[in-house]
């Protein structure tokens, strides 16, 4: 799995828990996974709609 998709997931994650848990450990993968399978995959999957969502903004806003 590409590494900056699962990068992007476990920000976008530690944002959403509101700063409250240690953004290494959200990095690495240290908690259990709740839907997923690992939480590896979570952020991976958390990543990618991330993604198409602020390319899907910038396309209808024109600003790319």
């Amino acid at each position: 799995m590409p590494e900056w998709a699962e990068f992007i997931g476990a920000i976008v994650r530690w944002i959403f828990k509101g700063f409250s848990s240690s953004i290494k450990d959200e990095i690495e993968g240290n908690y259990d996974s709740s839907w997923g399978g690992s939480y590896e995959f979570e952020n991976f999957i958390i990543g990618i709609i991330s993604i198409i969502i602020v390319l899907s903004i910038i396309i209808y806003f024109g600003l790319f």
